[in-house]
Protein backbone atom coordinates (compact mmCIF):
# COMPACT_ATOMS: atom_id res chain seq x y z
CA UNK A 1 0.00 0.00 0.00
CA UNK A 2 0.97 3.33 -0.59
CA UNK A 3 1.26 5.64 2.19
CA UNK A 4 -0.45 8.29 0.37
CA UNK A 5 -3.68 5.68 0.60
CA UNK A 6 -3.22 4.93 3.81
CA UNK A 7 -4.94 5.81 7.28
CA UNK A 8 -1.70 7.41 8.20
CA UNK A 9 -1.53 10.15 5.69
CA UNK A 10 -5.65 10.89 5.42
CA UNK A 11 -6.92 10.07 9.34
CA UNK A 12 -3.52 10.46 11.49
CA UNK A 13 -1.44 12.79 9.62
CA UNK A 14 -2.20 16.09 11.64
CA UNK A 15 -2.53 19.39 9.69
CA UNK A 16 -0.28 21.66 12.28
CA UNK A 17 1.09 22.44 15.60
CA UNK A 18 -2.35 24.11 16.17
CA UNK A 19 -4.21 20.48 15.72
CA UNK A 20 -2.20 18.70 17.70
CA UNK A 21 -2.35 21.65 21.11
CA UNK A 22 -6.34 21.36 20.38
CA UNK A 23 -6.67 17.13 20.59
CA UNK A 24 -4.24 17.61 23.49
CA UNK A 25 -6.35 20.16 24.72
CA UNK A 26 -9.84 17.99 24.51
CA UNK A 27 -8.46 14.71 26.03
CA UNK A 28 -6.91 16.78 28.83
CA UNK A 29 -10.52 18.76 29.18
CA UNK A 30 -12.91 15.77 29.40
CA UNK A 31 -10.06 13.86 32.46
CA UNK A 32 -10.60 17.01 34.02
CA UNK A 33 -14.22 17.31 34.23
CA UNK A 34 -14.42 13.77 34.53
CA UNK A 35 -12.39 13.46 38.25
CA UNK A 36 -13.78 17.22 38.86
CA UNK A 37 -17.46 15.73 38.97
CA UNK A 38 -17.20 12.81 40.58
CA UNK A 39 -19.17 11.80 43.31
CA UNK A 40 -18.27 11.03 46.74
CA UNK A 41 -20.08 8.12 47.19
CA UNK A 42 -18.79 6.86 44.28
CA UNK A 43 -14.93 8.31 46.04
CA UNK A 44 -15.82 6.02 49.12
CA UNK A 45 -16.54 2.83 47.24
CA UNK A 46 -13.17 1.79 47.55
CA UNK A 47 -13.58 0.38 51.06
CA UNK A 48 -12.22 -3.20 52.19
CA UNK A 49 -13.86 -5.37 49.56
CA UNK A 50 -11.78 -3.01 46.71
CA UNK A 51 -9.07 -3.29 48.87
CA UNK A 52 -9.28 -7.28 49.11
CA UNK A 53 -9.78 -7.57 44.84
CA UNK A 54 -6.31 -5.44 44.95
CA UNK A 55 -4.84 -7.57 47.04
CA UNK A 56 -5.59 -10.67 45.17
CA UNK A 57 -2.94 -11.12 42.55
CA UNK A 58 -4.92 -13.69 41.07
CA UNK A 59 -7.87 -11.46 40.27
CA UNK A 60 -8.12 -10.63 36.11
CA UNK A 61 -7.04 -7.51 35.64
CA UNK A 62 -10.18 -5.58 34.80
CA UNK A 63 -11.98 -7.00 38.07
CA UNK A 64 -8.59 -4.95 39.87
CA UNK A 65 -9.46 -2.22 37.59
CA UNK A 66 -12.62 -0.95 38.19
CA UNK A 67 -12.76 -2.04 42.10
CA UNK A 68 -9.21 0.16 42.43
CA UNK A 69 -10.05 2.75 40.88
CA UNK A 70 -13.61 5.19 41.60
CA UNK A 71 -13.72 6.09 38.31
CA UNK A 72 -14.34 4.12 35.44
CA UNK A 73 -11.11 3.95 33.03
CA UNK A 74 -12.78 4.95 30.12
CA UNK A 75 -11.01 4.42 26.73
CA UNK A 76 -11.71 7.39 23.81
CA UNK A 77 -11.34 6.34 20.34
CA UNK A 78 -9.95 9.01 18.20
CA UNK A 79 -12.26 9.15 15.41
CA UNK A 80 -15.25 9.71 18.20
CA UNK A 81 -13.29 12.84 19.78
CA UNK A 82 -11.43 14.03 17.09
CA UNK A 83 -14.33 16.63 16.17
CA UNK A 84 -13.18 19.58 13.75
CA UNK A 85 -9.72 20.94 12.88
CA UNK A 86 -9.20 24.19 13.54
CA UNK A 87 -8.87 26.99 11.55
CA UNK A 88 -5.15 27.81 10.77
CA UNK A 89 -3.43 29.80 13.32
CA UNK A 90 -0.16 31.98 14.12
CA UNK A 91 3.46 30.87 15.67
CA UNK A 92 2.84 32.13 18.38
CA UNK A 93 -0.81 30.77 19.03
CA UNK A 94 0.10 27.26 17.75
CA UNK A 95 2.99 26.78 20.19
CA UNK A 96 0.81 27.80 23.36
CA UNK A 97 -1.45 25.17 24.78
CA UNK A 98 -4.36 26.21 26.95
CA UNK A 99 -3.50 27.56 30.54
CA UNK A 100 -5.42 27.66 33.80
CA UNK A 101 -5.83 31.50 33.08
CA UNK A 102 -8.03 31.02 29.92
CA UNK A 103 -11.39 32.04 31.13
CA UNK A 104 -12.96 28.65 28.56
CA UNK A 105 -10.35 26.23 30.86
CA UNK A 106 -12.64 24.44 32.92
CA UNK A 107 -11.87 22.76 36.79
CA UNK A 108 -8.63 23.13 37.96
CA UNK A 109 -9.14 20.47 40.96
CA UNK A 110 -10.61 17.61 41.69
CA UNK A 111 -13.86 16.96 43.49
CA UNK A 112 -13.80 17.38 47.22
CA UNK A 113 -14.51 13.56 47.25
CA UNK A 114 -10.90 13.22 45.95
CA UNK A 115 -9.26 15.91 48.13
CA UNK A 116 -9.37 18.91 46.11
CA UNK A 117 -6.13 18.10 44.43
CA UNK A 118 -4.75 20.03 41.47
CA UNK A 119 -5.66 18.50 38.15
CA UNK A 120 -2.74 18.22 35.09
CA UNK A 121 -2.62 21.02 32.83
CA UNK A 122 -2.24 19.96 28.52
CA UNK A 123 1.14 21.49 29.27
CA UNK A 124 1.82 18.98 32.59
CA UNK A 125 0.54 15.56 30.18
CA UNK A 126 2.88 16.89 27.15
CA UNK A 127 5.90 17.04 29.24
CA UNK A 128 5.20 13.72 31.27
CA UNK A 129 4.49 12.20 27.45
CA UNK A 130 7.79 13.17 26.29
CA UNK A 131 9.33 11.95 28.63
CA UNK A 132 7.87 8.78 28.65
CA UNK A 133 8.21 8.60 24.65
CA UNK A 134 12.10 8.45 24.98
CA UNK A 135 12.36 5.61 27.07
CA UNK A 136 10.38 3.58 24.65
CA UNK A 137 14.39 2.96 22.50
CA UNK A 138 15.65 1.43 25.84
CA UNK A 139 12.76 -0.65 26.44
CA UNK A 140 12.48 -2.16 22.80
CA UNK A 141 14.92 -1.89 19.69
CA UNK A 142 18.83 -1.74 19.18
CA UNK A 143 19.32 0.22 22.04
CA UNK A 144 17.28 -1.99 24.49
CA UNK A 145 18.55 -1.84 27.75
CA UNK A 146 17.86 -5.76 27.79
CA UNK A 147 19.69 -7.52 25.40
CA UNK A 148 16.77 -10.15 24.68
CA UNK A 149 14.45 -6.84 23.91
CA UNK A 150 16.69 -5.41 21.15
CA UNK A 151 14.91 -5.22 17.95
CA UNK A 152 15.25 -3.59 14.47
CA UNK A 153 14.90 0.12 14.97
CA UNK A 154 11.22 0.49 13.07
CA UNK A 155 10.03 -1.44 16.10
CA UNK A 156 10.68 1.44 18.21
CA UNK A 157 9.67 3.80 15.90
CA UNK A 158 6.32 2.00 15.75
CA UNK A 159 5.39 1.91 19.43
CA UNK A 160 6.81 5.30 19.81
CA UNK A 161 3.90 5.96 17.09
CA UNK A 162 1.54 4.25 18.55
CA UNK A 163 1.81 5.26 22.41
CA UNK A 164 1.85 9.34 20.78
CA UNK A 165 -1.41 8.19 18.77
CA UNK A 166 -3.30 6.87 21.81
CA UNK A 167 -2.94 9.85 23.67
CA UNK A 168 -4.73 12.16 21.44
CA UNK A 169 -7.37 11.38 22.83
CA UNK A 170 -7.11 10.08 26.28
CA UNK A 171 -5.16 11.31 29.31
CA UNK A 172 -2.41 10.14 31.53
CA UNK A 173 -4.60 11.19 34.51
CA UNK A 174 -7.01 8.22 33.47
CA UNK A 175 -4.78 5.89 32.02
CA UNK A 176 -1.32 5.37 33.37
CA UNK A 177 1.56 5.66 30.49
CA UNK A 178 3.96 2.82 31.92
CA UNK A 179 1.75 -0.29 31.25
CA UNK A 180 0.64 2.49 27.86
CA UNK A 181 4.60 2.45 27.12
CA UNK A 182 5.17 -1.65 27.40
CA UNK A 183 1.54 -2.40 26.21
CA UNK A 184 3.14 -0.10 23.15
CA UNK A 185 5.99 -2.28 22.62
CA UNK A 186 4.54 -5.33 22.56
CA UNK A 187 1.40 -4.66 19.99
CA UNK A 188 4.84 -2.93 18.21
CA UNK A 189 6.87 -5.95 17.87
CA UNK A 190 3.53 -7.97 16.47
CA UNK A 191 3.27 -4.96 13.85
CA UNK A 192 6.55 -5.41 12.38
CA UNK A 193 6.84 -9.07 12.46
CA UNK A 194 9.44 -9.16 15.19
CA UNK A 195 7.86 -10.76 17.86
CA UNK A 196 9.14 -11.59 21.50
CA UNK A 197 8.29 -13.12 24.53
CA UNK A 198 6.07 -10.79 26.82
CA UNK A 199 7.84 -11.77 30.04
CA UNK A 200 11.02 -10.27 28.45
CA UNK A 201 9.07 -6.91 28.28
CA UNK A 202 8.44 -7.29 32.12
CA UNK A 203 12.15 -7.51 32.60
CA UNK A 204 13.47 -4.87 30.17
CA UNK A 205 10.60 -2.57 32.32
CA UNK A 206 12.82 -3.82 35.92
CA UNK A 207 15.88 -2.95 34.18
CA UNK A 208 14.59 0.41 33.88
CA UNK A 209 13.58 0.67 37.25
CA UNK A 210 9.61 1.05 35.98
CA UNK A 211 8.52 -2.42 36.80
CA UNK A 212 5.02 -3.32 34.92
CA UNK A 213 3.76 -6.67 35.11
CA UNK A 214 2.88 -8.71 32.90
CA UNK A 215 -1.17 -8.64 33.41
CA UNK A 216 -1.34 -4.89 33.31
CA UNK A 217 1.08 -4.96 30.24
CA UNK A 218 -1.69 -7.59 28.20
CA UNK A 219 -4.77 -5.08 30.03
CA UNK A 220 -2.88 -2.03 28.65
CA UNK A 221 -2.81 -3.60 24.94
CA UNK A 222 -6.40 -3.80 24.82
CA UNK A 223 -7.11 -0.16 25.53
CA UNK A 224 -4.02 1.00 23.44
CA UNK A 225 -5.94 -0.54 20.34
CA UNK A 226 -9.27 0.79 21.44
CA UNK A 227 -7.28 4.20 22.07
CA UNK A 228 -5.70 3.91 18.40
CA UNK A 229 -9.64 2.76 16.70
CA UNK A 230 -7.50 -0.49 16.36
CA UNK A 231 -5.32 0.65 13.58
CA UNK A 232 -2.31 -1.03 12.74
CA UNK A 233 -0.91 0.77 10.08
CA UNK A 234 2.68 2.89 10.38
CA UNK A 235 4.66 3.84 8.02
CA UNK A 236 8.55 4.44 9.44
CA UNK A 237 10.98 6.83 8.30
CA UNK A 238 14.10 4.60 8.82
CA UNK A 239 12.52 3.20 5.94
CA UNK A 240 12.42 5.97 3.80
CA UNK A 241 16.66 6.85 4.29
CA UNK A 242 18.25 4.44 2.40
CA UNK A 243 16.17 4.64 -0.84
CA UNK A 244 16.65 7.96 -1.17
CA UNK A 245 20.43 7.72 -0.64
CA UNK A 246 20.50 4.97 -3.26
CA UNK A 247 18.22 7.05 -5.87
CA UNK A 248 20.80 10.35 -4.94
CA UNK A 249 23.73 8.38 -5.44
CA UNK A 250 22.62 7.50 -8.65
CA UNK A 251 21.57 11.27 -9.64
CA UNK A 252 24.80 12.85 -8.64
CA UNK A 253 26.75 10.90 -11.17
CA UNK A 254 24.47 11.92 -13.60
CA UNK A 255 25.32 15.37 -15.92
CA UNK A 256 22.30 16.98 -13.98
CA UNK A 257 23.88 15.71 -10.93
CA UNK A 258 27.56 16.66 -10.95
CA UNK A 259 26.84 20.31 -10.37
CA UNK A 260 25.01 19.58 -6.90
CA UNK A 261 28.16 17.83 -5.27
CA UNK A 262 31.00 20.11 -3.96
CA UNK A 263 33.92 17.73 -2.58
CA UNK A 264 36.71 19.56 -0.14
CA UNK A 265 39.39 21.90 -1.76
CA UNK A 266 37.54 22.10 -4.63
CA UNK A 267 38.72 18.42 -5.77
CA UNK A 268 36.80 16.52 -8.38
CA UNK A 269 36.56 12.48 -8.74
CA UNK A 270 33.42 10.47 -9.58
CA UNK A 271 31.00 9.74 -6.48
CA UNK A 272 31.17 6.14 -5.10
CA UNK A 273 28.56 4.41 -2.42
CA UNK A 274 30.88 4.86 0.45
CA UNK A 275 30.93 8.58 -0.22
CA UNK A 276 27.30 8.49 1.24
CA UNK A 277 27.47 6.24 3.90
CA UNK A 278 28.69 9.26 6.42
CA UNK A 279 25.26 11.33 5.64
CA UNK A 280 23.32 8.21 5.52
CA UNK A 281 24.57 7.28 9.22
CA UNK A 282 23.83 10.15 10.48
CA UNK A 283 20.39 10.63 8.65
CA UNK A 284 19.37 7.43 10.98
CA UNK A 285 20.60 8.95 14.08
CA UNK A 286 19.10 12.13 13.86
CA UNK A 287 15.10 9.88 12.81
CA UNK A 288 16.71 8.43 16.53
CA UNK A 289 15.65 11.52 18.20
CA UNK A 290 12.73 12.64 15.30
CA UNK A 291 10.79 8.99 16.30
CA UNK A 292 10.15 10.33 20.13
CA UNK A 293 9.04 13.73 19.07
CA UNK A 294 5.69 15.15 18.02
CA UNK A 295 7.23 15.18 13.91
CA UNK A 296 6.09 11.71 13.01
CA UNK A 297 2.39 13.33 13.39
CA UNK A 298 2.27 16.29 11.67
CA UNK A 299 4.76 14.69 8.79
CA UNK A 300 5.18 12.04 6.05
CA UNK A 301 7.39 9.75 5.99
CA UNK A 302 9.46 10.41 2.79
CA UNK A 303 9.56 14.39 3.98
CA UNK A 304 11.13 13.42 7.45
CA UNK A 305 13.89 11.27 5.39
CA UNK A 306 14.55 13.53 3.00
CA UNK A 307 14.88 16.77 5.47
CA UNK A 308 16.94 14.17 8.04
CA UNK A 309 19.55 14.07 4.92
CA UNK A 310 19.46 17.67 4.76
CA UNK A 311 20.41 18.41 8.32
CA UNK A 312 22.59 14.75 8.16
CA UNK A 313 25.04 16.53 5.57
CA UNK A 314 24.86 19.81 7.08
CA UNK A 315 26.59 18.14 10.58
CA UNK A 316 29.11 15.60 8.59
CA UNK A 317 30.58 18.69 6.89
CA UNK A 318 30.59 20.84 9.80
CA UNK A 319 32.19 18.16 11.56
CA UNK A 320 34.99 17.83 8.89
CA UNK A 321 35.52 21.73 9.01
CA UNK A 322 36.04 21.25 12.88
CA UNK A 323 38.10 18.51 12.51
CA UNK A 324 36.05 16.43 14.42
CA UNK A 325 33.93 13.20 13.89
CA UNK A 326 30.16 13.75 13.34
CA UNK A 327 28.51 13.18 16.85
CA UNK A 328 31.33 10.59 17.46
CA UNK A 329 29.63 8.63 15.59
CA UNK A 330 31.11 8.58 12.16
CA UNK A 331 34.62 7.55 11.65
CA UNK A 332 36.84 10.03 11.49
CA UNK A 333 38.58 8.91 7.55
CA UNK A 334 34.93 8.73 6.19
CA UNK A 335 33.76 11.45 7.13
CA UNK A 336 36.75 13.63 5.52
CA UNK A 337 36.39 11.84 2.47
CA UNK A 338 32.15 12.72 2.30
CA UNK A 339 31.41 16.03 0.07
CA UNK A 340 28.62 18.46 0.69
CA UNK A 341 25.49 17.95 -1.31
CA UNK A 342 22.93 20.57 -1.76
CA UNK A 343 20.13 17.99 -0.99
CA UNK A 344 17.07 20.83 -1.80
CA UNK A 345 18.72 21.32 -5.04
CA UNK A 346 18.46 17.23 -5.88
CA UNK A 347 14.68 17.40 -5.19
CA UNK A 348 14.70 20.00 -7.17
CA UNK A 349 16.54 18.60 -10.76
CA UNK A 350 15.66 15.23 -9.91
CA UNK A 351 11.87 15.94 -10.70
CA UNK A 352 11.94 18.89 -12.76
CA UNK A 353 9.83 18.90 -16.02
CA UNK A 354 8.93 14.72 -16.14
CA UNK A 355 9.75 12.10 -14.01
CA UNK A 356 10.94 8.59 -15.30
CA UNK A 357 7.97 7.57 -16.69
CA UNK A 358 7.24 10.89 -18.59
CA UNK A 359 4.18 12.27 -16.55
CA UNK A 360 4.63 15.86 -16.36
CA UNK A 361 5.83 16.78 -12.55
CA UNK A 362 3.83 20.12 -11.05
CA UNK A 363 6.78 22.50 -10.25
CA UNK A 364 4.13 23.77 -7.27
CA UNK A 365 4.07 20.33 -5.48
CA UNK A 366 7.72 20.81 -5.60
CA UNK A 367 7.86 23.94 -4.70
CA UNK A 368 5.42 23.39 -1.56
CA UNK A 369 7.25 19.64 -0.96
CA UNK A 370 10.88 21.72 -0.59
CA UNK A 371 9.09 24.07 1.77
CA UNK A 372 8.03 21.87 3.79
CA UNK A 373 11.04 20.21 4.43
CA UNK A 374 13.05 23.31 4.93
CA UNK A 375 11.25 24.04 7.88
CA UNK A 376 11.05 20.55 8.84
CA UNK A 377 14.85 20.52 8.82
CA UNK A 378 14.40 23.98 11.08
CA UNK A 379 12.44 21.73 13.29
CA UNK A 380 14.76 18.68 13.50
CA UNK A 381 18.06 21.02 14.67
CA UNK A 382 15.97 22.09 17.71
CA UNK A 383 15.46 18.59 18.55
CA UNK A 384 18.77 18.68 20.59
CA UNK A 385 17.32 22.02 22.35
CA UNK A 386 14.50 19.65 23.85
CA UNK A 387 12.20 20.95 21.54
CA UNK A 388 8.86 19.83 20.05
CA UNK A 389 8.25 17.18 22.30
CA UNK A 390 11.93 15.27 21.79
CA UNK A 391 12.95 13.89 25.56
CA UNK A 392 16.26 13.21 24.37
CA UNK A 393 17.61 16.44 25.36
CA UNK A 394 18.02 18.94 28.18
CA UNK A 395 15.05 16.94 30.74
CA UNK A 396 14.11 19.25 33.28
CA UNK A 397 14.01 16.74 36.13
CA UNK A 398 12.74 19.30 39.01
CA UNK A 399 10.41 19.90 36.54
CA UNK A 400 9.04 16.37 35.48
CA UNK A 401 9.41 15.57 40.13
CA UNK A 402 6.81 17.91 40.34
CA UNK A 403 4.48 17.01 37.14
CA UNK A 404 4.79 13.18 38.65
CA UNK A 405 3.53 14.25 42.38
CA UNK A 406 1.00 16.37 40.66
CA UNK A 407 -0.29 13.60 39.04
CA UNK A 408 0.17 11.06 41.77
CA UNK A 409 -2.35 13.15 43.81
CA UNK A 410 -5.22 13.43 40.93
CA UNK A 411 -4.55 10.52 39.03
CA UNK A 412 -7.81 7.58 38.09
CA UNK A 413 -5.49 4.76 38.38
CA UNK A 414 -3.71 2.85 41.11
CA UNK A 415 -3.86 5.33 43.72
CA UNK A 416 -6.44 4.26 46.39
CA UNK A 417 -5.61 1.00 47.18
CA UNK A 418 -1.82 2.22 48.23
CA UNK A 419 -3.63 4.97 50.60
CA UNK A 420 -5.50 2.45 52.11
CA UNK A 421 -2.70 0.03 52.60
CA UNK A 422 -1.01 3.11 53.80
CA UNK A 423 -3.53 3.97 56.73
CA UNK A 424 -3.82 0.34 57.81
CA UNK A 425 -0.27 -0.14 58.00
CA UNK A 426 0.00 2.79 60.12
CA UNK A 427 -2.91 1.94 62.39
CA UNK A 428 -0.91 -1.35 63.14
CA UNK A 429 1.64 0.36 64.00
CA UNK A 430 -0.48 2.79 66.39
CA UNK A 431 -2.10 -0.11 67.69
Amino acid sequence: MLYEESSQAFKWQLSSQAELNSLRERANRRARDVLSREEESAASSSGPVASAVADDSQQPTAIKQSSASTVPLEVFGFADTRGDRPKSATDDQAAALMSEDDPNYGPTKTSKARGSNALLTPSDETLLLSFYCSKIPLLIGPHATLPRCKRDAKVAATASLLFRRFYLSNSVMIHDPKPMLAAAAFLAAKVEDCMLDIRYLEMGTKEMNAPVPLTDILDAEIRLMKGIDFDLMVFSPYKTILPIIEDLRTFLKSERGKGLVQWKRGEQRQLVGEDLRPIHDMAMRIVDDVIVSDIPLMYAPGEVGTAALVVANEDVCNSVRNGNNADGGVEGEKAAESPEIDIVGYVRSRFEDTDDSGVVVDSIAIDAFVQRVSGLAQLIRELREGKHGCGNYNADLNQLKGVNKKLKKCRAWGSSDKKDKKKRKRKEVEE
